[in-house]
């Protein structure tokens, strides 16, 4: 993991605020977050990725160990909401999940695209990691379903033609940005208990 060159720093400011609808039905707003926990701001590269669901699965199994100690979850991925809530069905996440199919939350956090080249390497590793972990089928349905829409050829390009930067960032209870990190297409991401130990160090 770690920062690209020119990427703006946050540490030390308010976090770019944010109201989007989550999978789960509720809105999430992140200023109302202020005064009551600190937040993680995990920005992923979405349901139809066979790493990120992995990684899902494991912020989900510790995830009441985290609200115990007042940090919330929250994973912003360049999905369809109506696609991801069809995708999670009656089993979303126990964390909020939005989306930001534009990509507009991405950039204002300073998340960019690495180019073709890592997006076409993502995709061949990302396609061999499904099927060695038995979710071709998942992850097949997963991007049929958030692309076969009347924006058809927009979200098939971003997904053919983008390797988008996943990102964390740790904002403490007023607010303000403690932690930030852009990460490659295929970084790994803590599970819980690195979570929650980072959120310890750094807010």
């Amino acid at each position: 993991m770690g920062e690209h060159e020119g990427a703006p720093r946050f540490v030390g400011q308010l976090a770019p605020t944010f109201t989007l609808p989550s999978i789960q039905g509720s809105m999430v707003d992140l200023a109302a977050f202020r005064d009551r926990c600190r937040v993680v701001l995990w920005f992923s590269r979405g349901f139809q990725c066979p790493f990120c669901r992995g990684y899902m699965d494991r912020i989900a199994a510790g995830y009441a160990r985290l609200t115990a100690q007042a940090i919330e979850v929250i994973q912003i991925a360049p999905n369809l909401t109506e696609s991801a809530q069809t995708f999670f069905g009656s089993s979303p996440p126990p964390f909020p999940f939005v989306c930001d199919p534009d990509k507009r939350l991405f950039a204002r956090y300073g998340l960019g695209d690495r180019g073709v080249l890592e997006a076409t390497r993502s995709t061949i590793i990302s396609l061999a990691h499904a099927a060695d972990v038995g979710e071709s089928g998942q992850t097949a349905r997963a991007i049929w379903l958030d692309t076969a829409n009347r924006n058809f050829l927009r979200r098939l390009h971003h997904h053919a033609l983008t390797a988008l930067e996943q990102g964390l960032f740790i904002v403490d209870d007023r607010g303000v940005i403690r932690y930030q990190v852009a990460m490659g297409t295929l970084d790994p991401v803590p599970d819980a208990d690195g979570l929650r130990q980072l959120v310890a160090q750094v807010a």
